[in-house]
């Protein structure tokens, strides 16, 4: 089976079902069947087939809607907006979530909802803008839900990343640290991904990530740390994420089966368990990097 990008070869390739005298080279995202390069149809990550993409056109406006408008996108800003709101009127609301690697493993809860403070409003406003810009591209292409389980993955992945410098700076453990730029960082870091799988051009991305993680290293007070963690754990979701979501159809006896609602409903049934599986395991790096904290005495 040929990887997205690459050309198939064309003795092993099976035909196109719509031109049967035509070898395929490529397959659709959405039903999985074979598709030559006439009935190949772009889109934001890889191809459809001409039938696919023809029903998603004819979706409702209501449906079209929901699919386009990056939703979570915008409840995660808003959340963000809040909680900054109420942290100024509040004080005990920056005391209760923000995350401080020594309290971290008796407030669990630390790990994430630090992500939705920010210590002031340049802080916020240059996270919520990226966070815009960036969410709004990738979670029509990764649908809400796989969104969701990046953007937390990636969150925790950044204090990940905080509590492992702890073990090269002790003193790290006393400072509190806030702000969404881990699981932006994440977001970042998927669009190289997604971009790199696509065959798409990523001087841009990587320019962009070169410039924001070197802007991090120079100015003090901000964690490159969380940056660096985010990245990585967003990067490796995204990753599972785009490899199921590409994976071939089944085979029998050498012939492509083609179900287009079996198939798909398969491949939600395997994202989510992968969605589940990564979120336990960046959680399970946490409490391993805890428990060797604390069998190290620090």
């Amino acid at each position: 089976m040929p990887q997205y990008g690459q050309r198939s070869d064309p003795n092993a390739a099976p035909p196109c079902p719509r031109h049967p005298d035509v070898q395929s080279i490529d397959y659709c995202k959405v039903c999985n069947r074979p598709m030559c390069s006439q009935c190949r149809v772009p889109v934001e990550v890889r191809a459809m087939c001409v039938d696919c993409a023809k029903k998603r056109g004819r979706r409702g406006r209501r449906q079209m809607r929901w699919t386009q408008k990056p939703t979570v996108t915008m409840v995660l800003i808003g959340l963000c907006a809040v909680t900054f709101v109420a942290m100024k009127l509040i004080p005990q609301v920056y005391s209760s979530l923000a995350f401080m690697p020594a309290i971290g493993w008796l407030e669990p809860w630390r790990i994430l909802t630090t992500a939705f403070l920010h210590a002031n409003v340049l802080h916020i406003l240059f996270n919520l803008v990226a966070l815009w810009f960036v969410g709004s591209s990738i979670e029509p292409v990764l649908g809400w839900w796989r969104f969701l389980i990046l953007y937390i993955a990636s969150a925790i992945g950044g204090s990940a990343g905080v509590l492992a410098w702890c073990f090269v700076s002790r003193q790290t453990l006393l400072v509190t640290t806030v702000g969404a730029s881990g699981a932006v960082f994440g977001l970042f870091a998927a669009i190289f991904v997604l971009q790199k799988m696509s065959g798409i051009n990523t001087t841009s991305i990587l320019i962009l990530l070169a410039i924001n993680l070197g802007y991090g290293f120079i100015v003090p007070n901000i964690s490159w740390q969380a940056h660096v963690g985010g990245m990585i754990v967003g990067a490796l979701v995204t990753w599972g994420f785009a490899h199921i979501m590409r994976r071939p159809p089944r085979r029998r006896s050498g012939e492509v089966v083609v179900n287009r609602q079996a198939e798909a409903t398969r491949k939600t049934r395997i994202s989510a368990l992968a969605g589940a599986g990564m979120l336990i395991a960046v959680c399970a790096v946490v409490a391993v990097e805890y428990a060797a904290l604390l069998a190290l005495n620090y």
